[in-house]
């Protein structure tokens, strides 16, 4: 991102995707990046009422992980991508995003089941 700095030279920021640590092997964390982010927010505008940063490297996470599953992104894809070592904890704070997996679910065993039931003689439907 390119923003005006204070003396009005132009400045560049990689701030959403910093590359790793050299010779660590570690994602970047908001801890490591959230200073630049917060400045490149302030300086684009984003900011709330007390002109403070609207958005935080967090939030830009949670974006992104309800925008994914609310589209049909298996959770288990989005927990990888959010760094997490389990499953348990992305089910827990996103999982009521998913409430259609059940019916999604019921729909395919429906039609997986369908051709033998039709051929059953006086099989009962399972809608």
């Amino acid at each position: 991102m390119t923003f005006p700095g204070q003396r009005g030279k132009r400045r560049r920021l990689e701030v959403f995707f910093a590359p790793r640590r050299r010779g660590k092997g570690e994602m970047p964390t908001a801890s490591t990046y959230g200073y630049h982010f917060r400045k490149v927010c302030v300086s684009a505008g984003l900011i709330d009422a007390d002109d403070k940063a609207k958005y935080t490297p967090g939030s830009l996470r949670h974006f992104f992980a309800s925008i994914a599953l609310a589209n049909g992104v298996p959770i288990r894809e989005v927990s990888r991508w959010l760094g997490r070592k389990s499953i348990k904890t992305t089910v827990d704070i996103y999982g009521h995003l998913v409430p259609e997996a059940w019916d999604r679910c019921r729909d395919i065993m429906q039609n997986a089941m369908r051709p033998a039931a039709e051929g059953v003689e006086g099989a009962v439907s399972a809608a």
